[in-house]
Order: C-alpha cells, then sequence, then structure tokens
C-alpha cells in the first residue's frame, strides 16, 4: 500500500501504523473467498479472488488505517481488481510456447479453491531484479480480524 521501505519507517511510527491498522480491522469479519481459475498473460499467472466485496472491505479498512496515520498521499498504489499472482515472467516465449502454458494451466484440476481470511500482515517486500524475485518479510505480528482480537 506504501511506497515507503520498512528501513525508513521509525518503531514509533511502526507501532502507530500497527496500532491503527488493528483497531481498522475490528470493523473486518474474517471472510472465504475463492481463488480461481488460474489465469495466464504475457505478464506471468494470475487468480481471480471472489467475491469483490470482502476483499473490497478489507483494502477500504487497511487504506484507511495508512492514511490516518501518513495522511492521503501515502496509499497511491491503484491495485485495481484484487488477484493473486502465482509467477511474473521473467523472459520472452514465443506464441506457440505461450500456448502451452495456457494449455498446461487450464489442465489444472480443481481450478478454484476456498481462502480463507482471519487476519493481515504488515510486510516489507523486495523485488530482485537480478534474480527476478519478489519477496516479503513481516515486520509486524498478523494483526486480526474482527472478533479475532
Amino acid at each position: 500500500m506504501s511506497s515507503r521501505a520498512a528501513s525508513k519507517v521509525p518503531e514509533a511510527e511502526r507501532q502507530a501504523l500497527v496500532a491503527e491498522l488493528t483497531g481498522q480491522m475490528r470493523s473486518i469479519d474474517s471472510f472465504t473467498i475463492t481463488v480461481g481459475s488460474p489465469l495466464p498473460y504475457g505478464t506471468g499467472i494470475i487468480f481471480d479472488l471472489g467475491p469483490d466485496e470482502p476483499l473490497n472491505a478489507l483494502r477500504t479498512a487497511a487504506t484507511r488505517g495508512f492514511e490516518l496515520v501518513y495522511g492521503a498521499d501515502a496509499t497511491t498504489y491503484e491495485t485495481g481488481v484484487l488477484h493473486l499472482t502465482e509467477s511474473y515472467a521473467t523472459a520472452e516465449v514465443s506464441l506457440d510456447h505461450f500456448h502451452q502454458i495456457h494449455r498446461r494451466v487450464r489442465r489444472v484440476r480443481p481450478s478454484h479453491a476456498p481462502l480463507r481470511i482471519d487476519s493481515i500482515e504488515l510486510v516489507d517486500v523486495t523485488a530482485n531484479s537480478e534474480k527476478k524475485t519478489i519477496t516479503w518479510e513481516p515486520v509486524a505480528p498478523p494483526i486480526p480480524l474482527g472478533a479475532g482480537l
């Protein structure tokens, strides 16, 4: 949600953010969504998530938490339609190869799975363009949703 690196956030600010997110998450009940089907794109493979409503409520509450601590400009990233990314493309492939990937992904069964969301995590995300990896490290304990407190 924020482009600020975790190493640049003083501990007092991090604790204020955790406290605000904890308060915001009290209004969001745990929920289950459906993940799938996998969708191959030129940039990688993603999974649709649905229904949208509980995810949008969660995103709105998290955004509000960041903005209350850091101001309205803290969350300029536009997430669009929420999804899970399974992998990112790291090289160009021929159209035939892309079609092969598409056929293999289409055969994945089951193509849908339930996902229970009962907490959020504040993480520091690192993209390494040389290794072509994206990793994350928690910077605070998980924050439970709703009655999980």
